[in-house]
């Protein structure tokens, strides 16, 4: 894992490649200055007309659902349709599943309908998209990462996604392997936008990497890498986002 994440790190400071990102508005600030910090490039957008031009210069697209109405989930189904067309790989934040039927509802369209490579979230956003009885509270979960494996594979099969679950213990799971990762910061949870930028990250990771176990399995560990260094160097959550950032930023593992 030291060396793959080392080799996939160093080619996105290379390549800086472009990963568009449809996301909610408040983290995408965050989410911008993270792929920066990573060396990555950003390019945040929420207007149709351009859709077709930014996405064939991309190499990654993320979409997340933090928040959303009928304009914005038909952006992102035009998003994931062009994207698809072009063979350009998908990453699916869905924000709070789970919450609402609305917001359950729209993540699985997405899921049944488009080819989506990477599915990252929470314990509790996944055993709600696999149907089980896991419940969130807001955006938060309140099930462990571990029992939402189940619910994963069920993803992983019925849909054809590799499952990235956050939370103390990182869960990644395809229909062949899974894997657990033990690292990160309790400071973490305490940030606004610290999953979104994981999506997006992912993203990042996938753009170099065709494998979407690999590029996901990597970016996950790195990413926790990156909280434990912040962790060293901050106060409290203020302090945390800032060292988090430069973290990833100077971070080699």
């Amino acid at each position: 894992m030291v060396e793959q994440a080392k080799s996939l790190l160093t080619k996105i400071k290379q390549e800086n490649p472009l990963i568009l990102n449809l996301t909610n508005s408040v983290t995408v600030d965050f989410v911008a200055n993270g792929l920066l910090s990573l060396g990555a490039s950003p390019v945040m957008s929420h207007a149709e007309e351009e859709m077709e031009d930014l996405i064939s210069i991309a190499r990654a697209v993320v979409i997340n659902l933090g928040t959303l109405d009928e304009r914005f989930i038909k952006l992102c189904a035009l998003a994931c349709k062009t994207a698809n067309r072009l063979s350009i790989p998908l990453i699916l934040d869905p924000v709070g599943v789970g919450a609402s039927q609305y917001r359950t509802n729209t993540s699985l369209q997405f899921i049944t309908d488009f080819n989506i490579s990477i599915v990252r979230g929470n314990a509790s956003e996944m055993m709600a998209l696999a149907g089980s009885a896991g419940k969130t509270k807001g955006v938060d979960s309140t099930a462990d990462s571990t029992q939402a494996i189940a619910s994963a594979h069920y993803l992983a099969k019925n849909y054809g996604v590799t499952v990235a679950i956050s939370g103390q213990t990182d869960v990644i799971v395809d229909h062949q392997q899974t894997v657990q990762l033990e690292r990160g910061s309790p400071m973490m949870p305490k940030v606004t936008g610290t999953g979104c930028l994981l999506s997006a990250v992912v993203g990042a990771f996938h753009a170099i990497e065709a494998d979407r176990f690999t590029a996901a399995a990597a970016a996950t560990w790195f990413y926790g890498i990156c909280g434990e260094t912040a962790a060293e160097n901050a106060a409290g959550p203020g302090s945390f986002r800032t060292a988090f950032l430069d973290a990833l930023y100077t971070v080699v593992p």
